[in-house]
């Protein structure tokens, strides 16, 4: 059976598990932050470009068909 570790010391696997889950957690969090501004962009730039973009009014609507 296995001895239980001193409170001065910890497992080096529990540390290791410990370790490698704030780095992916900071990784993955990183990722949605730049996922999330990416996107907010996109929308701006999709939003710049409609108000760009001349609006049709009955007088400059050109009629469907030949």
């Amino acid at each position: 059976m296995c001895s239980p570790i001193s409170s001065g010391q910890q497992d080096p696997l529990i540390s290791y598990s410990k370790t490698l889950h704030d780095y992916t957690l900071e990784l993955w969090t990183e990722s949605r932050r730049v996922a999330e501004e990416k996107a907010r962009r996109k929308l701006a730039r999709t939003e710049e470009e409609a108000r760009k973009q001349p609006r049709n009014s009955p007088t400059t609507q050109r009629p469907y068909g030949p």
